[in-house]
């Protein structure tokens, strides 16, 4: 279900959904708990606002098309299962993406392997997004927002015998031939249960509008977890393993695809209460292995640049805080961490001398230390957080080999310059959040918040020492350098919110600025070598990451009205603007103006919904990045689902119902010289798209 947070908090299907303040008597239990729109699969008796069940809300395999439906929110699509998040204009690594209270590693140079990746939909019980400003509590780097991706465990049973329950879910979508299976199994009772998961996912080429093959948009996947969880009336814990295997995966918008993603995940959380103080605990660890080449899944006419990348990711992290009572509210008190190691070698399997050390275990270990209250002033709900973080950063030596002469001398000055340079790096960090809330009368709340973020360079922005493609998912066609000298940026932030509901209607949004000093963005090379060499090799020279100053401010929100016992509608409309304050530029991959617009039919167990999608035109493009602008465009959707009982519902829709040819202003540009899509083109969006999914449960 998607819910906005506003005051005090109860929970409904082992999520937390934010009451009304009329609930919360007692000020110790009244408290700000963070404003959250939570989509959750469906239930039974849709109240408003709407009901978007997993199932229904996208038939495509990437999770993060679901973003699509919140205010704000988006992804940057590289690929079929290659979304990378972004809220309010910022995204990548400044987008903080959680699953089992753990930051997702993305293994891959390029974020093939986006973080939304290792939640597949049909295996998710929830994904929520922090709307406006994230708590301090919720991640150590958050300085674009934060979403928590849920996995669907099944719940504890209610008696001490056994219960065996579970689900099987499947789906069908015609665009890619594409099929999504997932399985759930829960053994539990009212203190034990053991849970496996399992999904696949897999599909063909996709084609657009107008019939065109969008070819390197075939996917495999395969997504496994087994968890066990206890609990008794004070303590719970839960120990989970996963693996994720992707496979034979296309990303067009970027110079390499996907040949395998081998990645195992663990995880354990842990609360207790005693006397009054609630405990918690967590660690987890992630490995990745991936390859990824420009040959196998697209032609490449010439043996001799042949690339093939054999990435490496480990992440260790862990956590620890104290929730304490105190009489007009909760303080919090955490320490949190994350050591993560990188590594990546680019390699020719026709010329065995070839071999390029872009990043030799490049590592990126945070320390975390937080305090946070949570309480009530009068009439005012308020929250006050600070965070510090102390980010150690650090790398091997480099190399590389078996070029012509020319370009193998501009090459050894380049990694000769890095491995003599100091490559160690300390940043230092200091996060401040300030919340406050209020209800003014029976049907309107108000909210204000400011906050100082921070991030520190990621590892490609410091440690990119060769002109290369390796962005982090930026797919702009660019190359580019890293820069040794570059600082953290500090984001000063500020949104006022109003949440109202009157009888059937509601309306809830944010506006928000945002001032982000020492933004770390692409901006023309000044190193020579670098410069001569990336002309030599693509025709144009490199960008280097460097800080410059940004801003970004915009409005989001939802409403809807309840027009009888049968029929609802429900929007959402979303607006950013980012700019390069140095020099009058556009900041790139802006999502444009959006509009959804949605009315929904129910009648007992049939519910049918048709939905506009109207974007924008974007011209307000980045020139540094070389960006296109992009015409506006309008989709229609149409969706139903049926319950048949407690145990059985069929899902069905269309996508694109008109089938337009349009392009997502989000979506890279083409790579694969094999496509009906020109080289260097925008990728276009889906065609009409028929879609059948089936649920059983037992």
């Amino acid at each position: 279900m998607v819910t906005p947070h506003a005051y005090g908090d109860t929970t409904i299907n082992n999520h937390t959904i934010l009451e009304t303040p009329s609930s919360a008597s007692n000020p110790r239990n009244r408290r700000i708990v963070m404003e959250e729109i939570i989509i959750t699969q469906p239930e039974t008796n849709p109240d408003i606002p709407t009901v978007l069940p997993l199932p229904v809300v996208t038939s495509q395999p990437d999770s993060g098309t679901l973003l699509k439906s919140l205010p704000g929110a988006n992804i940057n699509s590289n690929g079929p299962i290659t979304g990378i998040a972004q809220y309010r204009g910022l995204y990548g690594d400044r987008v903080a993406v959680t699953m089992d209270n753990e930051i997702v590693l993305s293994g891959g140079p390029n974020a093939m392997d986006a973080p939304l990746s290792y939640a597949p939909p049909l295996l998710l019980e929830s994904l929520a997004l922090n709307t406006g400003i994230t708590p301090v509590s919720e991640s150590q780097e958050s300085i674009g927002g934060h979403i928590t991706a849920t996995l669907d465990r099944g719940d504890f049973a209610d008696t001490k015998d056994g219960e065996l329950s579970g689900a099987f879910n499947s789906r069908y979508g015609s665009v890619d031939d594409g099929f999504n299976q997932a399985l759930k199994v829960v053994g539990a009772n009212d203190q034990h249960k053991v849970a496996a998961l399992a999904s696949f996912d897999e599909g063909s080429d996709a084609e657009t509008g107008d019939g065109k093959t969008l070819v390197d948009t075939s996917y495999r996947r395969e997504r496994y977890d087994l968890s066990y969880a206890w609990q008794n009336d004070a303590s719970t814990f839960t120990i989970a393993g996963g693996k994720l295997d992707t496979e034979d995966t296309g990303t067009p918008a970027l110079p390499m695809d996907i040949l395998y993603i081998d990645t195992d995940i663990a995880n354990f959380t842990a609360s207790t209460e005693y006397r009054g103080i609630t405990y918690k605990a967590r660690t987890g660890y992630r490995h990745v292995d991936h390859r990824m080449d420009n040959f196998s899944l697209r032609s490449n006419a010439n043996p001799m640049m042949y690339r093939q990348n054999d990435a490496h990711g480990r992440q260790f992290t862990w956590g620890g805080s104290a929730d304490i009572p105190i009489d007009l509210g909760v303080v919090s008190i955490g320490i949190d961490g994350a050591t993560t190691v990188h590594d990546a070698l680019i390699t020719n399997p026709n010329m065995a001398m070839f071999a390029v050390k872009n990043f030799a275990d490049a590592e990126r270990d945070i320390y975390g230390l937080f305090v946070q209250w949570r309480g009530v002033a009068g009439a005012w709900d308020l929250e006050a957080g600070a965070r510090y973080n102390h980010v150690n950063m650090d790398s091997d030596t480099v190399y590389a080999q078996g070029m012509m002469a020319m370009m193998q001398g501009m090459v050894d000055s380049l990694a000769g310059d890095f491995n003599n340079s100091q490559r160690k790096q300390n940043f230092d960090n200091i996060d401040i959040v300030l919340k406050a809330a209020r209800s003014l009368n029976d049907t309107t709340n108000i909210s204000i918040g400011a906050g100082r973020k921070n991030r520190a360079p990621s590892y490609q922005e410091l440690y990119l020492w060769l002109p290369l493609e390796a962005t982090g998912g930026l797919a702009d066609g660019r190359t580019y350098v890293g820069n040794l000298d570059l600082d953290s940026e500090v984001n000063h932030e500020f949104n006022i919110g109003v949440d109202w509901r009157d009888g059937d209607f509601y309306a809830n949004g944010q506006v928000f600025f945002r001032k982000v000093d020492d933004f770390i963005q692409g901006t023309p090379s000044g190193n020579m070598t670098a410069n001569m060499l990336a002309a030599m090799m693509s025709g144009q020279t490199p960008l280097q990451f460097n800080n410059i100053d940004a801003e970004l401010y915009g409005f989001d929100g939802r409403y809807g009205v309840l027009l009888n016992d049968a029929w609802r509608l429900d929007g959402v409309l979303s607006y950013v603007r980012g700019e390069n304050k140095d020099n009058g530029d556009n900041l790139y991959r802006i999502t444009p103006l959006s509009h959804q617009l949605g009315l929904t039919w129910q009648r007992g167990p049939l519910t049918g919904t048709l939905e506009s999608v109207l974007y924008a035109r974007q011209s307000k493009t980045s020139k540094f990045n070389d960006e296109k602008k992009t015409a506006g465009y309008g989709l229609v959707n149409l969706r139903g689902h049926y319950q048949f009982n407690d145990y059985f519902n069929l899902s069905a829709g269309i996508e694109n119902l008109l089938d337009k040819d349009y392009v997502d202003h989000l979506s890279g540009y083409n790579r694969n010289a094999d496509s009906d899509i020109a080289i260097g083109d925008r990728l276009p969006g889906r065609g009409r798209n028929l879609f059948i999914a089936v649920n059983v449960n037992w």
